[in-house]
């Protein structure tokens, strides 16, 4: 028991610091984000502000070539300052204008309202996952069973006034999982700062013992050289393709409840690392015809992206009301089941009514036929 004590005391230390790291970087990362969007939206305003000037200077010189009579100002006589507007002009060539101010009456804006209609079909939808008022149930549910109100937040993937996870999205999330991995090694530790000290010790004595030894021992200092210098590449190359620890999924997971599990996390990571190989395709796809890869394939081959995901029931493609593989048939046409006979029933059938009718119609055909020839 006393083992299990500090075990558990440092699990939630080590996962506070975790969230802590998480959070901050997430903001910094955020911040960074936004200088960049900003730094976009200047640069793309001065882009416009350049093509602006040198389209108006275009026009002036048209305008310089054509003869404009202004229209005088019309004076306001009798009028107050606050029942007029004035146009002014950036150009000292162009007048003032003045033009009488109307004012419009307020308007009480139409309320806002929620209204249900009927469908005439049911439409699938994911389980809602968020919280967004927690209900009145009563004092008396509340005192009676006080877990109520946590299970209520569990089932809901306790996210009820988490709204930190709304902002992130898949760019933050991989910047967030590279930038957290350079906290923890290949084997998963943590890199903590007592640990870099003691690593520059040792190199610090691996130095004096290299200028130390002897000749008859300079066979073995190559490998130690080598071996520290592949340790410091190590650490200042991280592998592209190793998948970061649990740790950090675990702490963006706890961050961020509504972005998925652990498991989800890294998954989701994966697809977004993964470089798409512009050679692979998916199964039962075919490149396309107007690109450099294209195939001579046959008609069903083609067009199987269209059979296979066009509804004919609804002419959409992606239909969510049918499933996408056809189910099979339970229900069997009536035609097929009744039994056609073959001989007539009596004297009087209407097979005896049709055999003779076709006798005859082949007789006919046959005697004109032989008529044709002779």
């Amino acid at each position: 028991m006393d083992t299990q004590g500090p075990q558990t005391k440092k699990a939630q230390k080590n996962s506070v610091a975790w969230r802590r790291r998480v959070k901050s970087e997430y903001m910094r990362l955020r911040q960074l984000k936004r200088f960049r969007k900003a730094e976009k939206v200047k640069f793309q305003f001065l882009v416009n502000r350049n093509k602006i000037q040198e389209k108006t200077e275009m026009l002036n010189e048209e305008w310089k070539k054509l003869r404009i009579q202004p229209i005088p100002a019309t004076p306001c006589i009798g009028q107050l300052s606050t029942k007029k507007c004035v146009v002014e002009y950036g150009f000292p060539e162009f007048k003032s204008q003045t033009v009488m101010m109307r004012t419009l009456n307020t308007v009480a804006g139409v309320p806002f309202m929620h209204s249900w209609s009927p469908l005439q079909q049911n439409f699938m939808v994911e389980d809602e996952t968020f919280l967004h008022n927690i209900p009145y149930m009563g004092d008396e549910v509340f005192e009676q069973d006080e877990a109520f109100l946590e299970e209520l937040i569990d089932n809901y993937d306790g996210v009820h006034g988490d709204r930190e996870g709304k902002f992130i999205d898949d760019e933050i999330f991989v910047e967030l999982v590279d930038v957290l991995s350079k906290y923890v090694d290949e084997e998963g530790e943590e890199k903590e700062d007592g640990q870099e000290g003691d690593a520059e010790e040792v190199e610090e004595e691996e130095e004096e013992t290299e200028t130390v030894k002897e000749e008859p021992e300079s066979e073995e200092t190559p490998l130690i050289t080598g071996k520290r210098k592949t340790v410091t590449k190590r650490c200042e190359q991280p592998p592209s393709n190793r998948i970061p620890h649990d740790k950090i999924f675990k702490a963006i997971a706890s961050m961020f409840p509504d972005k998925g599990t652990t498991e989800e996390l890294k998954e989701k990571y994966k697809e977004l690392t993964e470089s798409p190989s512009p050679v692979k395709l998916p199964p039962q796809c075919t490149p396309s015809m107007d690109g450099p890869g294209a195939q001579s394939v046959q008609r069903e081959q083609s067009l199987h992206s269209f059979h296979t995901l066009f509804c004919r029931r609804c002419f959409k493609y992606d239909c969510f009301l049918h499933p996408f593989h056809a189910t099979p048939n339970v229900y069997k046409r009536k035609i097929k089941e009744i039994r056609i006979e073959t001989e007539p029933c009596g004297l009087d059938c209407f097979m005896l009514l049709v055999r003779a009718i076709t006798d005859t119609t082949i007789t006919v055909c046959t005697g004109s036929y032989r008529l044709h020839w002779h």
